[in-house]
């Protein structure tokens, strides 16, 4: 049996070798440099180059933000320029995967050294060396010389000062006093390596989880439920909202006809829940600038358009007994429901109506008692054989003419003839703006804590009638030295000579 088994190989037993499970000193070791690889400054630099480069590439690369499907017809003769646009994901570089990914290093990267260095500094707050003897490499000589001052006056003359201190007996008799201000001035870094992660931290997420869609919503009454997420790629899917957003009106604001000015939409949020169809859950006029909140997404008011149903008449219907007015904007197969069995409807318009100027003829139409009851214009349905009809003139230079030449309980006011627009909506759900700009706002708090503040310590040894004093500041070192010589003359010292370049 034995000499049936086939013989390794040398070249096979090393290969079955090096299969082995690591040892713990291997494994150590494999750790601890992928440690100092994450802490490196070099990694640091080369993310920081790598967003850099990366950041002006999407200022160059696809500057107009086309689609894929685009891209690909531009460059359809250039197959290795296709290859990078696709392989890269450069027509959507700040959400391609390596960009992401560098943020993700740059993540890593800063955690690492947070972790290794920030420490150091909290314990150097917490467990301060409170003995002179204890402190070398002060950049400050230590100045000493015979005085006569007591451990407590010279703790009173640096308290003072606004600093904190902390007295410790000597065996001597003598005291140790140790003297500091600004200890949080030390944190100034903390903050920075915090707020910095939130921005990669809000970066990386709304690379995950925003997103931007586009809806119209036709004015006078037009209502959707969904909008339209084109991905950068070229494709697009429909997503639902939950709810119903309906468009109540539009206005455009113009300086002369066909320059517009500005735009604006009134729009209704209305339930879908069963038992509370309809119920309006959130109402607001939306202007450029000023966009409308809730469940989570933004309606921007972002473009408009003119559909092809042809014009509206701009209409106002007037109850002449309760004073009650209602604006409409109806087109020739619309009717307005105005009491049950009333109606009316534009059938007919004119430039110039008698010489009086544009004017609308509208029919009015009475039906049999039973009719239900509308409130708003519909769709036009065909009156009953029986309705009494008749048609009147309503004209736009004379706003009170039907009110006070028709016997009736409503009267019409013609205003223009006006195009039929359908608002264009913008809606977005960006989780991470607010963590991104707490995270800038709280960048420029650290920075300012750690440029511009500082840790200032004093170490003082009183024993046996002689006065020593030491001290260093982590930041500004010119003016602790002056304020150190200012110490040293209170306590009736000689101050130390100023250094030379």
């Amino acid at each position: 049996m034995s000499e049936a088994l086939p013989q390794l190989s040398e070249t096979a037993v090393s290969e079955v070798a090096q299969l082995r499970p690591l040892t713990e000193e291997e494994s150590n070791f494999v750790i601890e440099h992928v440690w100092r690889f994450f802490c490196s400054l070099r990694l640091t630099l080369a993310n920081f180059l790598g967003l850099f480069f990366g950041m002006i590439a999407g200022t160059f690369v696809n500057p107009s933000n086309d689609s894929l499907a685009n891209i690909e017809t531009a460059f359809a003769g250039r197959p290795a320029v296709l290859w990078a646009y696709r392989t890269f994901e450069l027509y959507d570089l700040f959400h391609s995967w390596w960009f992401t990914l560098l943020l993700l290093s740059l993540g890593l990267n800063l955690i690492a050294c947070s972790l290794e260095r920030l420490p150091r500094i909290y314990y150097l707050v917490r467990y301060p060396q409170l003995r002179l003897e204890e402190i070398k490499g002060l950049r400050l000589p230590v100045v000493q010389g015979a005085s006569v001052l007591t451990a407590g006056e010279v703790q009173k003359k640096l308290s003072g000062r606004g600093y904190r201190t902390t007295v410790t007996p000597r065996e001597d008799g003598g005291a140790d006093i140790f003297c500091e201000r600004g200890r949080y001035a030390r944190f100034g870094v903390w903050v920075i390596h915090i707020f910095l992660l939130c921005v990669l931290g809000g970066g990386i997420v709304g690379r995950l989880t925003a997103f931007e869609g586009t809806t119209d919503v036709p004015q006078n009454g037009g209502e959707t439920d969904a909008f339209v997420i084109r991905r950068p790629d070229g494709s697009a899917f429909r997503r639902p909202l939950g709810f119903t957003v309906r468009c109540d009106d539009f206005r455009l604001k113009e300086f002369s006809p066909g320059r517009p000015k500005a735009f604006e939409s009134d729009l209704r949020v209305l339930s879908k829940e069963p038992g509370h169809v309809g119920e309006v859950l959130a109402k607001k006029t939306i202007t450029v600038n000023d966009p409308l909140k809730f469940g989570g997404l933004t309606f921007y008011q972002a473009s408009y358009r003119q559909l092809d149903e042809g014009q509206r008449a701009k209409l106002q219907l007037v109850d002449k007994v309760t004073g009650a007015a209602r604006d409409l904007l109806v087109s020739a197969t619309d009717s307005i429901d105005a009491a049950e069995g009333l109606s009316y409807r534009v059938v007919d318009y004119n430039d110039d109506f008698g010489g009086m100027g544009p004017a609308v003829q509208v029919m009015r139409v009475e039906e049999p008692a039973g009719s239900a009851l509308q409130r708003s214009a519909g769709p036009r349905r065909a009156p009953p054989k029986d309705a009494k009809l008749s048609s009147f003139w309503v004209f736009k230079s004379r706003p009170e003419f039907d009110r006070d030449n028709r016997d009736d309980r409503f009267a019409l006011r013609f205003e223009r003839l006006a195009p039929y627009y359908a608002t264009g909506l913008q809606v977005a759900r960006d989780p991470s703006i607010p963590v991104v700009y707490t995270g800038c706002f709280g960048i420029f708090l650290g920075i300012g804590i750690a440029f511009y503040t500082s840790h200032k310590r004093l170490w003082a040894r009183v024993s046996g009638g002689k006065l020593a004093l030491g001290g260093a500041a982590h930041r500004n070192q010119e003016g602790f030295a002056q304020e150190f010589s200012s110490l040293c003359q209170e306590l009736g010292l000689t101050p130390p000579a100023p250094r030379t370049a």
